[in-house]
């Protein structure tokens, strides 16, 4: 039984960590770039973002240590390598919290609002809440973390469903645009924008910590991921299929207010709720990351390492820094291509080690890569990086 629960909490890091607030922009991608070529690109990235996950796996468990990428990263390929993967990955991070905290404020207003509407509810108090509750479980070992991310996470999931079947008796066919914008570039914006909402790379070491905290071995480290990976994907091609479907050409950008004037606005309250769990998820699991980055990969202190995860989002709050979605679109699309390409690097040094020493047995799994994967890969995530970055919706 334990070793079950061990395995849900290690999926649950993965879809926790996979299923953020970039979900809601799908629905308005498959509306302007149409619904097949949307799916088409929903599938390949999907496969390229497995084998990714996978990798990351093996690199973990090849190396036996308890790194993070830019540990990995300075390990194979050398200290200048891991300063740039520090520089990108700390900026990114910092500004993603910061959104993920901003993003929550938000959903859980509209729910307090809705439920207590005589309370004069200010985003800052909200905000300074919901900054607490979400770095509280930093501060406890990884099991309350885990825990509490399996909890939010299949809350993530019944949500999700729930918004669906609302939606399914006011779905039209009529509705559904399958071919959207003309040209190459605009069948191609689906790329990034997928690419990034399914990056799960953050939770695999995440998952891997699960499983050995619970002492439970890594024999089904694999299914773990794969199963982490499909979740989502399926999650995200039955979202926008149900609220392309019931909204049509009016999709928002954000996908919720586009079904409230056919829903009603109980779809409001339970679109917030979605949204709430899916940034609260992510945000402990980004977290959780950094944070062990730093403590393993860059041997700083205990101190330094949580003052500059906990208080670093809420440093650039009072700053009163506005309008950094763009800011945190380009870095974030840019470090997803980035990460991909050096992890294909890692692992391709890594197997080469491993071979030489013949260091290959206790190991899960271990994938394929050849000349033609290890090129495609690479020229793949460097246009995704390229779409994700210079393509705008």
């Amino acid at each position: 039984m334990g070793k079950k629960i061990a395995a849900f909490e290690a999926v649950a890091a993965l879809v926790g960590t996979i299923i953020g607030a970039g979900v809601f922009t799908l629905p308005y991608i498959a509306n302007k770039s149409g619904l097949i070529p949307t799916t088409i690109w929903l599938f390949i990235v999907f496969f390229i973002l497995l084998y990714l996950h996978l990798a990351f796996g093996e690199v973990v468990c090849r190396s036996g240590k308890n790194f993070r990428l830019p540990g990995y990263v300075g390990y194979y390929l050398g200290p200048a390598a891991k300063k740039f993967v520090l520089i990108t990955t700390f900026l990114t991070f910092s500004f993603s919290l910061l959104i993920y905290l901003s993003l929550g404020t938000e959903f859980l207003k509209t729910i307090l609002v809705s439920f207590f509407p005589f309370i004069n509810w200010t985003s800052g108090i909200i905000f300074l809440g919901l900054w607490l509750f979400l770095n509280l479980p930093l501060l406890t070992k990884s099991e309350g973390t885990g825990k509490l991310n399996l909890v939010l996470s299949f809350g993530l999931l019944i949500v999700f469903f729930v918004i669906i079947a609302y939606a399914l008796p006011h779905f039209k066919t009529a509705n559904l645009n399958l071919f959207g914008f003309s040209g190459a570039f605009g069948w191609f914006i689906p790329y990034g924008v997928i690419f990034y909402a399914l990056n799960g790379m953050v939770g695999v070491p995440e998952a891997i910590n699960l499983l050995k905290a619970r002492q439970v071995g890594l024999a089904g480290l694999k299914k773990i991921i794969i199963w982490g990976t499909l979740i989502p994907l399926i999650c995200y091609f039955l979202f926008i299929f149900a609220v392309n479907g019931v909204s049509g050409a009016n999709t928002t950008l954000e996908a919720i207010s586009g079904l409230k004037h056919i829903l009603g606005p109980g779809i409001v309250i339970i679109g917030s709720a979605l949204g709430f769990l899916a940034v609260a998820t992510s945000y402990l699991i980004f977290a959780a990351y950094i944070k062990k980055s730093f403590l393993n990969d860059f041997n700083w202190s205990p101190f330094i390492s949580y003052f500059l995860v906990i208080f670093g989002p809420l440093l650039l709050y009072l700053m009163n820094l506005a309008n950094i979605e763009k800011l945190v679109s380009f870095m974030g699309g840019m470090l997803g291509g980035f990460e991909g390409v050096m992890l294909v690097l890692v692992l391709n040094k890594s197997k080469k080690e491993n071979n030489q020493n013949n260091n290959t047995q206790s190991l899960p799994y271990s994938l394929p890569l050849n000349r033609f994967i290890f090129s495609f890969l690479i020229i793949a995530l460097v246009i995704g990086a390229i779409c994700q970055t210079f393509l705008v919706y």
